[in-house]
């Protein structure tokens, strides 16, 4: 692991419940982790409740709970003005009581947030996308005339927000091109994908958790994640019928967080409830070992803004993935997995029938797909291009020390850019 020759102090601005095991919290942990291995002193400024996950020498800050408020899924909700205006409050305490140096603020509100702080304190804001407002703020409203407002109201956010950051961190190549088009100046922006923090690869199986959940021996087909509208779990339950009448003993196992009541009233009403293995509220630790009961892992979505962490989880477990073209960066179609047409159920199911009568294939994918992620998304080469932003915002030379060689009169290997 390198280490900062500048080591800096960092507020990261998640408005959102903190640390949780959802993709955007994820990506701020691992980072956060990432960024404190090199050197730096990282302060997470963040909701007044998360779950009890373990983020070594990060540290927290949240804001007060003046109400209850305890929602983890994402999405507008009527409170959270309030607990962003909270949130600006608790980073300006941040900014001047630890001297923070950069904010790094995620996702749409955090921005929002941080805009004033830095207009008061003089310290630069990067604003990292996750997604863009326009392709996902309408999904979380069902009636056409709340759909209308949102689309109106995602395209100012999406106009008006990233432009006032001093620079600008896109998640996937497709949301840096649409940022540039909303007015970004290419000089301050860079695509820069999340890394993975997956470890060892996903153990042998244990045929004791088959037992347990009641799978059967045949193939699973595997959903890690929340059951959110935006994941369109529903055109994975439409292609799921063609696969269950070809392949005798195959099942969907889905591992959420998420209310699941939906989904098993739908699998019911389409005939094979008896297929659907639902595992609640897994720890990491828990995923890893589904992960190696799987035959293939799948990503429905259609969104192309994001870029799902589920992905580089199932390719570091060495799992083949069936997923829509488009909405699946790291994946390579035919190569690390498989991509169909976005919305295309049909396909879908055509491509899972494929990979499932074929084992040996499936598995010299999964094999590539494990050596990709380990090759081009490792937090330590992704943490190096953040720092050169970093670097660059406060006019300092970019600069690292390799690890120490064994003798203690060595000097450190200094590199600069």
């Amino acid at each position: 692991m390198k280490t900062a020759l500048h080591p800096l102090n960092v507020a990261m601005v998640a408005a959102c419940p903190f640390p949780t095991s959802q993709g955007s919290q994820v990506l701020i942990r691992e980072l956060s982790e990432a960024l404190v291995r090199r050197g730096h002193r990282v302060h997470v400024v963040t909701y007044h409740f998360g779950q009890d996950l373990p983020c070594p020498g990060v540290v927290i800050h949240r804001i007060p709970e003046l109400f209850h408020y305890a929602k983890f899924r994402s999405g507008p909700e009527i409170r959270k003005p309030l607990l962003d205006l909270l949130l600006m409050r608790k980073l300006d305490q941040v900014v001047r009581r630890e001297n923070i140096q950069v904010i790094h603020a995620h996702n749409y509100e955090a921005p929002v947030a941080a805009f004033p702080v830095r207009l008061r304190r003089k310290v630069p804001v990067v604003y990292h996308s996750h997604n863009t407002m326009s392709d996902e703020f309408y999904t979380y409203f069902r009636l056409k005339i709340p759909q209308a407002l949102a689309r109106g109201a995602a395209h100012l956010m999406d106009r008006i927000i990233p432009c006032r950051a001093d620079f600008v961190i896109a998640i996937n190549r497709r949301v840096a091109a649409f940022l540039m088009e909303q007015g970004v100046p290419p000089a301050k922006i860079k695509y820069i994908p999340p890394g993975i923090d997956f470890g060892p690869p996903a153990g042998p199986p244990n045929p004791k958790l088959r037992r347990r959940y009641g799978t059967g021996d045949g193939p699973l087909i595997l959903y890690v994640g929340n059951l959110d509208g935006y994941q369109r779990l529903d055109l994975l339950l439409d292609a799921l019928p063609a696969v269950f009448n070809e392949i005798p003993g195959a099942r969907l196992m889905v591992a959420t967080g998420s209310d699941t009541t939906a989904l098993r009233a739908a699998a019911q009403s389409r005939g094979w409830a008896s297929r659907l293995v639902v595992v609640a509220n897994p720890s990491f630790a828990q995923v890893r070992d589904l992960m190696a009961l799987g035959s293939v892992a799948v990503n429905p979505r259609v969104s192309w803004s994001g870029f799902p962490i589920k992905l580089l989880n199932y390719m570091a477990a060495g799992l083949p993935v069936v997923a829509f073209r488009g909405a699946a960066e790291p994946v390579i179609s035919g190569e690390t997995g498989v991509l169909v047409p976005a919305g295309d159920a049909g396909a879908f199911s055509r491509a899972l029938i494929d990979l499932l009568s074929h084992p040996e294939a499936a598995r010299r994918l999964g094999q590539a797909a494990r050596r990709l992620v380990l090759r081009q998304y490792c937090w330590d080469g992704i943490c190096a291009d953040i720092e050169r932003i970093y670097y660059r915002l406060l006019g300092l030379p970019y600069a690292y020390k390799l690890p120490v060689p064994t003798s203690s009169e060595a000097e450190a290997n200094v590199v600069n850019y």
